[in-house]
């Protein structure tokens, strides 16, 4: 199987595309990400941040890689960008397994 890097985010975001080929005339697309800085974020503003902007009416509650947002579609069905998947992405979020994406020590 082959394998090609078809494109590079060096940003923050840090996605590498790849395509996959067999040979055969089979291809996947794989998508990789080193979300690690992303995380220490998370780690620090859990610690140390204020979660809500200067108004007061805006709170930020999570960093989530975009390969977790691929994940969560894929293996789980919700679609972090559908509004009408807000209360299972919500529930994601409360859920301990998931709170390392979390930027402060709240509930949903």
């Amino acid at each position: 199987m082959s394998r090609r890097l078809l494109d590079w985010d060096g940003s923050a975001h840090g996605l590498a595309h790849f395509w996959h080929e067999d040979g055969a005339g089979d291809w996947a697309q794989e998508i990789v990400q080193q979300p690690s800085a992303l995380l220490d974020l998370n780690r620090e503003a859990q610690s140390h941040c204020d979660p809500y902007n200067s108004g007061r009416d805006v709170r930020m509650v999570a960093r989530i890689p975009l390969v977790i947002v691929a994940k969560w579609r894929s293996e789980l069905g919700v679609d972090y960008w559908n509004p009408d998947h807000q209360a299972k992405v919500d529930a994601l979020l409360n859920d301990p397994e998931w709170r390392w994406l979390r930027t402060d020590e709240g509930t949903i």
